[in-house]
């Protein structure tokens, strides 16, 4: 792992953990993010300890939440592959499977790559494109962006 790489993930991760996360879910462009969904996302992402705002922003990119989406053999929010989805004992068409399944391969590509967020996405979507890396890791940073910027400010007033 270079030494940028170890940098930017270790400032995601502190960032992600030193902070309590927003209780509705923060805006990616006009998507509209169920309450419901996000409830899963933050269930997720404290279970296998990544981002909220990186599953957010795969599912974003992925179905535009949508949970009936189906790409070929792929299906859901997170757009879980069939044979992904019977290797984690999901159901890929029910939303929380959905979210835990692809949250658990995400967790377990980003301990695989070192944080490498980039090849994280390659290996998580097999057609992937750099225009798809750009999509997600730009809805990551505006999703987190918005999530501290909601967030109550601790600064006192005098």
């Amino acid at each position: 792992m270079s030494w940028k790489t170890l940098i930017i993930f270790l400032l995601l991760t502190t960032t992600v953990w030193a902070q309590p996360w927003p209780q509705k879910p923060p805006k990616i462009g006009r998507l509209e993010l169920k309450q419901e969904y996000w409830d899963y996302i933050k269930e997720a992402a404290q279970r296998y300890r990544i981002s909220p705002y990186l599953i957010q922003a795969v599912c974003a990119i992925e179905s535009r939440y949508d949970p009936y989406a189906n790409s070929g053999r792929c299906f859901g929010l997170m757009q879980l592959h069939e044979g992904t989805a019977k290797k984690y004992g999901v159901n890929p068409l029910n939303p929380r499977e959905n979210i835990m399944g692809g949250a658990a391969v995400l967790a377990r590509l980003m301990e695989k790559y070192d944080g490498n967020i980039k090849k994280v996405l390659k290996v998580y979507n097999s057609s992937c494109t750099s225009a798809y890396v750009r999509e997600v890791l730009k809805a990551y940073e505006q999703a987190e962006f918005m999530a501290i910027m909601s967030l109550p400010s601790t600064k006192r007033k005098n």
